[in-house]
């Protein structure tokens, strides 16, 4: 059916609406809304105050992904819920599940802190989208083409930033693995390998024999409050924390998605 309703919008010059996007959390949405910029604009399930984790799907949230013509998310087992999506979309449901992808083993979902993995995962958008919607294949592709020019700047320039700073900390869980490697950066040592890992005292002693070895100045999270080690830790080795997603912003960002990236480096920056 929708193949058809193509043809008759390309043949017959009928404006047709356009693709209904749903991103699963508000990076992705950010991301999707600078491709589909003067076209339309995606919606998202999780807002940004909500546990990416601990999520519980409403009806409300399922009956939206099923109306979808796009539904893109990070891996099945890194958002709440959405283990069994793929069985549950309609299959006039384009699916772009990006971990698989892009070649990344599950687990490793902060993708959105990678200028490089944003810079992989818009491509990968673009032609869903163009496929999807080829009567507004130039705008995506215009879209597609500024976004990657500004994120490779900010990655160009961060980078040069970064080596001039003096750089240790550590973090709460392992959300800046994909910068680090884009960036070249390596935290002294990661509390949880994942989010809603508890390692307890175990997690803690090892952090604490990796602080002795090499003393770090700053604790980084995206946590509102830290959790409980994390302070524990803080508090004992006399680190700064620093909460990466409420970084006051220089400058307001006109690419969303980018202000993320800018309160990263913010953080960063204060890290001292």
């Amino acid at each position: 059916m929708r193949l058809i309703l193509l043809l008759l919008c390309l043949q017959s010059g009928v404006l047709c609406a356009a693709p209904r996007v749903v991103a699963s959390i508000v990076p992705l949405q950010e991301l999707a809304a600078a491709l589909m910029a003067g076209i339309a604009g995606p919606e998202t399930i999780m807002e940004d105050h909500a546990s990416i984790h601990h999520f519980a799907l409403k009806p409300s949230h399922m009956r939206r992904l099923q109306q979808a013509d796009l539904v893109i998310w990070i891996e099945r087992n890194f958002e709440a819920g959405f283990n069994r999506l793929p069985e549950i979309l309609p299959a006039s449901t384009r699916q772009l599940e990006l971990l698989p992808l892009l070649g990344i083993d599950p687990g490793q979902g902060h993708i959105w802190y990678s200028p490089q993995r944003l810079m992989q995962s818009a491509e990968l958008i673009a032609a869903a989208l163009q496929e999807l919607d080829p009567g507004n294949r130039e705008t995506y592709q215009h879209n597609s083409d500024a976004l990657l020019a500004e994120i490779s700047l900010w990655r160009s320039q961060a980078r040069a930033r970064l080596q001039t700073l003096p750089l240790a900390y550590v973090t709460d869980h392992a959300f800046l693995g994909h910068f680090e490697q884009d960036m070249g950066l390596a935290a002294i040592a990661t509390l949880h390998d994942q989010h809603d890992s508890h390692g307890g005292l175990h997690d803690l002693n090892r952090v604490e024999a990796l602080l002795r070895q090499s003393p770090a100045s700053c604790l980084l999270t995206v946590a509102t409050p830290p959790g409980p080690l994390a302070r524990r830790l803080a508090h004992k080795y006399r680190l700064k924390i620093v909460n990466v997603a409420a970084m006051p912003l220089a400058r307001e960002n006109p690419v969303k998605v980018l202000q993320r990236l800018d309160r990263l480096l913010a953080g960063l920056a204060s890290c001292r």
